[in-house]
């Protein structure tokens, strides 16, 4: 009897590592497109209170998660790993983590009454210095009607640094002429932008709206709201990966909202 239980468990467990599917199409209320090219992939990820995601997989490929609200604790069930469940630690609006390439299967439960919300920022260029992938980085004190450029973390394949423009006052957001620029909003902004030809737009950002900069493209930001826009730039200082030939790519869309 309890081989024939032990039988049923690795079958069960098998098929729901076969089951798992791309988390954009299988949990769709939890998972949207926010961005995609060929150097980067930004899903917003929601969790509601005491929700229970179905079993999906990710991409293998290094991350960065973008908190955009305080959360408790939230667990992960490994599907068909040694590690089985694994708790997340309560988050801060703000913050981020980033983590080296792995490849996993697995389902999620959120255990509070209040929602987890973030980026998942996914770096599709190569991955130089993935073991140094690690670690959590938080908001700052400062100078209140400032400026703020701080660089947070910095490996041989990218360099995330934390701005804040403050009202009033312009930055320049510019990319370098090596390396393409990803900017995410970590408050409500509302900017005029300008570009190299000195046109402007203006801009009405929500709290983990995504933008991109190809290599070499000019740009200033002038901070017309009431209180200071605060920013995540990703540089990305590696190319990007080349497609496996032996691997189908799967389709996705490229939303432009």
């Amino acid at each position: 009897m309890n081989r024939l239980l032990s039988f049923v468990a690795t079958i069960c467990l098998l098929t729901g590592a076969a089951l798992a599917q791309d988390p954009l199409k299988v949990a769709q209320n939890n998972y949207k497109l926010e961005f995609e090219n060929d150097w980067v992939k930004v899903v917003r990820v929601h969790y509601g209170p005491n929700e229970k995601i179905v079993a999906h997989d990710h991409n293998p490929t290094a991350a960065a998660y973008v908190y955009l609200s305080d959360s408790g604790p939230v667990i992960f069930k490994h599907i068909n790993l040694s590690y089985g469940a694994i708790t997340r630690a309560a988050v801060k609006a703000g913050s981020f983590r980033v983590y080296k390439s792995v490849k996993e299967v697995h389902e999620v439960e959120n255990p509070n009454d209040t929602p987890s919300d973030f980026l998942r920022v996914e770096f599709k260029t190569e991955p130089l210095g993935d073991n140094k992938l690690r670690g959590k980085f938080f908001r700052e004190e400062t100078p209140a009607g400032e400026n703020f450029s701080k660089i947070q973390f910095d490996n041989e394949q990218i360099r995330i640094t934390r701005l804040i423009v403050a009202a009033g006052k312009s930055a320049d957001v510019s990319a370098t002429a090596t390396e393409p620029t990803l900017l995410i909003a970590l408050t409500p902004a509302r900017l005029k932008a300008k570009n190299a030809k000195g046109k402007t737009t203006k801009l009405t950002l929500e709290t983990g709206k995504a933008g991109w900069l190809p290599i070499g493209e000019k740009r200033q930001f002038e901070n017309v709201g009431d209180s200071a826009t605060e920013l995540l730039r990703f540089d990305f200082k590696t190319k990007p990966m080349k497609p496996n030939p032996n691997e189908k790519e799967k389709p996705h869309s490229h939303p432009h909202d």
